[in-house]
């Protein structure tokens, strides 16, 4: 089949945030289907910038079409130019769909939610079917948060979330957590199926552990807990900071960060004033590369802002983290943390407590044989059950039946 993927923070391995969309979509390429990516200019997607005065340029990658939109993006901006890139994104996606020639089936995925206009405007444009995968529970999500009020902006997110959804052919969800909400939202079961991140098996089978980043950050032969991505408010990463101080005086205990986002000048400025050399604040760097430094670690962390209910998200870092063979520390209730505790690869913790987080690091820090064992647990059961390419080939199954096919 001819599809097009339409994501607009799509990256490759080059870039230094999550390739979900890259990996599925070269998948779907090896398994004979003809993809088109399209998508906008994130600054951590590996992608070149263009000159303001162009509007797409098309490149290939891995056997892909990618028709990249001039919208650039940044997890820097504020909520203006961040709506400015939204909407930008919106229109030069419809009209990338409507040029595209011979395509099938639109599968569009979120966030943000304003793909949704693409998705459902170039498929009906184009008189085909479209899937609608949903990231976040966008505005649900960001009402918990604390980033969105009601009146009109609500009202708007509402009516969007409708538009998006309503004409889908089917509606996937990437936590167990977004298909149960839904489900209690009354949407019919037969309309949702959950297809979980994942992450590339292929990236990890044979990785070396990169002891040599440890040693020249001076984290040689320390208990390191890693935590790769996002650097925003909603990361709730001080909480990090706080449970660091807790450890001031383990010397042999580190905690790392790696990523960029709007709060990281803030954190470093806050490790800073209270004079802190057991956590590091790190660059972004490319997903090939992070993952070797992942390898060579101990424990990944997984922490959110604290909301007034539990998360029903499933972190892509998740599964990073298990693939690389380290133990997962969750400090936010809900989906992830059942997960976690059903499938025995770490533990959470009490929500929002930085002595709980440093508790937990200090208990495994001293019993070394257990966060091994752990790892182990959880590498196994990720090549099993969360690999990218089986993802892709269930996606392959639902795009064929939104077109009327039996799957293959």
């Amino acid at each position: 089949m001819k599809l097009a993927y339409v994501y607009q923070h799509f990256a490759t391995n080059a870039g230094s945030t999550g390739t979900r969309a890259y990996d599925v979509g070269r998948h779907l390429v090896d398994a004979g289907h003809d993809v088109t990516i399209v998508c906008g200019l994130f600054e951590l997607s590996g992608l070149e910038p263009m000159p303001p005065w162009r509007l797409f340029r098309t490149e290939w990658t891995d056997g892909m079409k990618v028709v990249v939109c001039n919208v650039p993006y940044s997890n820097k901006m504020g909520i203006p130019r961040r709506m400015w890139a939204f909407s930008g994104f919106a229109a030069l996606a419809t009209w990338a769909l409507v040029r595209e020639e011979g395509l099938e089936v639109v599968f569009g995925t979120s966030t943000p939610l304003t793909v949704g206009v693409p998705t459902r405007v170039g498929a009906a444009l184009r008189r085909i079917p479209y899937v609608f995968e949903v990231r976040d529970l966008w505005p649900e999500d960001l009402v918990a948060g604390g980033r969105l009020k009601g009146g009109p902006q609500l009202w708007f997110w509402e009516w969007l979330e409708r538009f998006s959804y309503r004409k889908a052919k089917k509606i996937v969800l990437v936590s167990k957590g977004f298909h149960d909400r839904l489900l209690e939202r009354g949407f019919a079961p037969e309309r949702l199926e959950t297809l979980l991140l994942g992450a590339d098996a292929s990236l990890f089978e044979k990785v070396e552990p990169n002891h040599e980043f440890l040693e020249r950050h001076g984290l040689g032969g320390k208990f390191v807990a890693i935590y790769g991505g996002a650097h925003g408010d909603a990361n709730g990463l001080f909480q990090l900071v706080d449970a660091a101080e807790e450890l001031r005086d383990r010397d042999d205990i580190a905690i790392v960060l790696i990523g960029d986002g709007g709060r990281r000048a803030d954190l470093l400025a806050e490790v800073e004033k209270r004079g802190l050399t057991n956590i590091h604040l790190l660059p972004a760097m490319p997903k090939v590369e992070l993952v070797p430094v992942l390898a060579a670690c101990d424990v990944g962390l997984l922490v959110l802002k604290q909301i007034n209910r539990p998360f029903w998200v499933t972190p892509n870092k998740l599964f990073d983290y298990l693939f690389a063979g380290l133990p997962v520390l969750v400090n936010f209730a809900g989906t992830t943390a059942d997960l976690v505790e059903e499938l025995q690869v770490g533990a959470a913790v009490t929500p929002g407590s930085s002595k709980a987080l440093a508790a937990q690091l200090l208990a495994w820090a001293d019993d070394p044989a257990s966060v091994k064992e752990l790892g182990k647990r959880g590498k196994k059961l990720a090549t099993e059950r969360f690999d990218r390419k089986a993802i892709a080939a269930r996606l392959a199954q639902i795009l064929s039946e939104a077109l009327g096919r039996s799957a293959d």
